[in-house]
């Protein structure tokens, strides 16, 4: 979220910022809405929290994120933890690259906001703020890339 911030206040109007979440814990997508903040959590929705992206599995969102962000957020969209699987086995696969299941939400956002037709996506730089996954013990990293497709 403080990627996103600082993006918004340093380049205005040009950046649309979008927050990707787990299908499950999508608890930031709540709390940024005008009077719930952290007035609600995952769990009085009936979402039981549990995700494979444990960096991004919050039950209740922040209040000051959630008051601070709601003007400056374009959008939200949620994924599951086998596209992030299936995502992290191709990154490891095509780019020698290894991150954790949560650092892989942000990689489905062109796709995303290319579908929804709503942004024009022509001279758009996407960034993602992948969060790790050097620190992954191998065996660990290993039972990830297996559950890719």
């Amino acid at each position: 979220m403080g990627v996103a911030f600082g993006l918004k206040l340093a380049f205005g109007d040009h950046v649309h910022c979008f927050f990707a979440e787990p299908t499950t814990p999508r608890a930031c997508c709540w709390g940024c809405i005008p009077v719930l903040h952290d007035e609600i959590a995952v769990q009085d929705l009936g979402i039981d929290n549990l995700t494979a992206a444990d960096g991004l599995a919050v039950g209740r969102a922040s209040g000051f994120v959630g008051r601070a962000m709601e003007r400056l957020l374009d959008g939200f969209y949620t994924l599951s933890d086998q596209s992030m699987y299936d995502m992290l086995g191709w990154l490891a696969q095509e780019e020698n690259i290894r991150l954790e299941p949560s650092a892989l939400a942000g990689m489905a956002g062109p796709v995303r906001i290319a579908a929804s037709g709503h942004y024009p996506l022509n001279n758009a730089t996407h960034l993602v703020w992948a969060t790790g996954g050097g620190m992954v013990p191998e065996e660990e990293m290993a039972k990830y890339l297996a559950k890719g497709r």
